[in-house]
């Protein structure tokens, strides 16, 4: 598996800040892969460190599960679990359970550590990880702590410098949205009529009082109102809605089922398989329209959300982002025949993107604007904690930066500026006809493509052997992004780096051969083509029909 670009980058921080200063934290958007750069942090450390062993922490058994198999997968490292009746430290990475660690008769049978991975660290200040922490340090005082977070601010106050003293890699949302990783959301800020009411609402514990909240919001004809809204805007789209109360969810969902739509509600109190089939349902498309109370802000992601409906105030920025984030997921068509996404409309009832500014303008193509020579790290004049240069808040403290140099480049939904990923792809993208409606990149162990329908792009991908894969419908950039992704899974880096060296290498006469024969060049063969540009034709050539039946014929549904 080859990671991509910021993912090197991620993990090269990661062991750059924990050999300096025993810790650090990682800071990426939902959709970043933060399991992947775990799993190439913790293969590269353990390489050379035979009798090293990693815990990974976290605080669900759905996490854990995901986890396991992820890291496990990057890693190929034997891996055990920890976690109500099961007590197994001998793997090489332990993914252990928070709830059962956090017992003291637990953490007497705990194993040393060299390292302790923490995901979802920005609930770390608790004093149930801080228990586990602390005997792990109590176990090896030279461990190691890496965690990583989309939100590490808290709505509570509660500060993570006790466990962690510098962010050594911090990546917008924004970054992966402009690389097609993401779709881009559209926000709409509508008034319904009580921004005063909302404006005057105090803060409690941390957020908004959400009693005082619902007795703003939850009225039927304001209910109502929302229903129109999104009937305007956004009913062919399947929806979640964050509400300020269960009750308020409740009134919600009942306005959606009046007016025809069908909606539900979902709990913290459901039990977890009704609540797993109610998810199951909504992803079929059984149910369109969800409404909660906070309850799908960590650990849902559902691919076919192309609406988020906001309708709470929302005090801190991270919940917004955790929010809008639910709804930037790409579409997979395989899982989800039918169904194209290429942006996610945001629907702020209650002022939340006019208090934080919505996620287009999180758009930031200036990444690198550090000068050469100058220290990539900086020092929060608040909170003393080492940051990246490029930080425009501190993920501590949520102190704020103002830029002395001029204003990096902003894009919105409606302006958004590719960014090349033909140059990132550690890949060479070859243009079959001349004119960029139909690329290519080959491999060892499979072939990846994007084609223009005439109106949405397809990415295509063929594993050695097996049959041909849709991968993403959409943009260019996501398109080209998706299927980047498919390659770097399939291949390896040393695959890449023999492709790119037949760019220098003539085809051979056997590939002009066989080009000849499938009908390549109706007025005479391109003797000019490379090596590596005989084999994208020829594997275009050879899958031409079924490329041809998976473009036209998904293009064909998604405009029925």
């Amino acid at each position: 598996m080859i990671p991509r670009d910021y993912q090197r980058a991620a993990v090269d921080a990661a062991r750059d800040r924990t050999a300096a200063h025993g810790n650090t934290m990682l800071v990426l958007p939902t959709g970043a892969g933060k399991t992947a750069i775990a799993g190439f942090y913790i293969g590269e450390e353990l390489e050379h460190r035979r009798h090293d062993r990693v815990l990974v922490l976290q605080h669900t058994d759905e996490l854990i599960d995901q986890n396991r198999s992820a890291i496990g997968t990057v890693t190929g490292m034997p891996t055990s679990v920890v976690k109500a009746e099961q007590d197994d430290w001998d793997g090489r990475i332990v993914f252990g359970s928070v709830q059962t660690l956090a017992r003291a008769n637990r953490r007497e049978r705990m194993a040393p550590v060299s390292h302790l991975v923490i995901d979802e660290c920005h609930r770390s200040a608790a004093q149930s990880y801080q228990s586990i922490i602390d005997e792990a340090r109590a176990l090896n005082p030279e461990i190691k702590l890496l965690g990583l977070s989309a939100t590490p601010g808290r709505g509570d106050g509660r500060s993570l410098r006790r466990t962690f003293s510098n962010v050594g890699y911090h990546l917008k949302i924004g970054t992966l949205i402009g690389r097609g990783l993401l779709v881009p959301p559209r926000t709409y800020t509508i008034d319904l009529g009580v921004e005063d009411e909302l404006a005057g609402l105090e803060a409690t514990a941390g957020d908004y009082d959400m009693r005082a909240a619902d007795k703003v919001l939850n009225r039927s004809v304001l209910n109502e109102a929302v229903v129109e809204h999104w009937q305007a805007k956004a009913a062919d789209r399947r929806s979640i809605f964050f509400c300020a109360t269960v009750d308020h969810a409740d009134s919600v969902a009942e306005a959606f089922r009046a007016a025809g739509v069908t909606a539900e509600t979902i709990s913290g109190d459901m039990p977890s398989r009704v609540r797993a089939d109610l998810i199951a349902r909504f992803d079929r498309g059984e149910v369109q329209v969800l409404t909660n109370c906070m309850v799908l802000t960590e650990g849902f992601d559902s691919q076919p959300v192309g609406c988020i409906g906001i309708l709470r105030p929302m005090l801190h920025k991270g919940t917004f982002i955790q929010a809008v984030g639910r709804g930037l997921r790409r579409v997979d068509p395989a899982r989800f025949p039918g169904i194209v996404k290429t942006d996610c409309i945001v629907l702020d009832f209650a002022g939340a993107a006019l208090r934080h500014g919505s996620l287009e303008q999180e758009i930031d193509l200036d990444e690198d604007d550090h000068e050469a020579g100058q220290a990539p790290w900086k020092l929060c004049p608040t909170c003393e904690a080492e940051l990246p240069l490029g930080a425009s808040v501190c993920d501590f403290c949520g102190h704020v930066f103002t830029r002395e140099r001029g204003e990096a480049r902003l894009l919105t939904a409606f302006d958004m500026m590719e960014i090349d990923l033909l140059e990132r792809s550690p890949f060479a993208w070859c243009d079959l006809h001349g004119d960029g409606q139909a690329m290519m990149a080959s491999g060892f162990n499979g072939w990846a493509g994007v084609f223009h329908d005439g109106t949405l792009w397809h990415a295509l991908g063929q594993p050695k052997g097996r049959a041909i894969r849709p991968l993403a419908i959409g943009t260019r950039v996501q398109a080209l992004a998706a299927a980047d992704d498919f390659l770097r899974a399939t291949e390896t880096g040393t695959a890449s780096i023999k492709s790119r060296r037949w760019l220098n290498d003539p085809a051979t006469m056997k590939q002009m051969a066989l080009l000849q024969r499938a009908g390549h060049e109706a007025n005479g063969l391109d003797f000019s083509l490379s090596k590596y540009a005989a084999n994208c034709h020829l594997n275009f050539r050879w899958n031409r029909g079924a490329i041809t039946a998976a473009v036209l014929g998904r293009a064909e549904r998604s405009a029925a």
